[in-house]
C-alpha cells in the first residue's frame, strides 16, 4: 500500500473488540442451545405459516429445532476458524429449513402412499 493512503474498509479497535465479546458470549454453551432452540423454532413457524402444511406449528417448530441442532453440529465438524460463531448459527439455519423441506416432502410423500391402502 503506497505511503499516506488509507485502506478503503478499515475495521476499528471497537469493531474488533465487539465481535470478540460476540465470540465469547456465542461460546457459552447455555447460550448457544438457547440460540439454537430459538432459531429452530422460528424457522419452524414461518415454514408453518409460508406452507400451511397439515403438521400445525408446534410440530413444525419442533422438527426446526432438530433441524437447528443438526445445521449447527455439522458446522462445528467442519470447524471454520474466522467468525465461527455466527457461521454455526446460520449453518443452524440453513440445517432448519433443509429437515423441515425433507421432513414435509417425505412425510406428505408417505402419508399419501399410507392412505391408499
Amino acid at each position: 500500500m503506497a505511503a499516506g493512503k488509507k485502506p478503503i474498509v478499515s475495521v476499528g479497535y471497537e469493531t474488533e473488540k465487539a465481535m470478540n465479546d460476540l465470540e465469547k458470549w456465542l461460546g457459552d454453551p447455555i447460550v448457544t442451545l438457547i440460540l439454537i432452540i430459538v432459531i429452530g423454532a422460528i424457522i419452524g413457524w414461518l415454514y408453518e405459516e409460508w406452507t400451511h402444511s397439515p403438521h400445525g406449528y408446534i410440530t413444525s417448530a419442533l422438527v426446526g429445532v432438530a433441524g437447528s441442532y443438526t445445521g449447527y453440529a455439522l458446522a462445528r465438524l467442519v470447524n471454520i476458524t474466522s467468525n465461527t460463531g455466527l457461521i454455526r448459527l446460520l449453518a443452524a439455519a440453513v440445517g432448519a429449513l433443509i429437515v423441515l423441506w425433507a421432513w414435509r416432502t417425505f412425510h406428505l410423500r408417505w402419508g399419501s402412499k399410507r392412505r391408499r391402502r
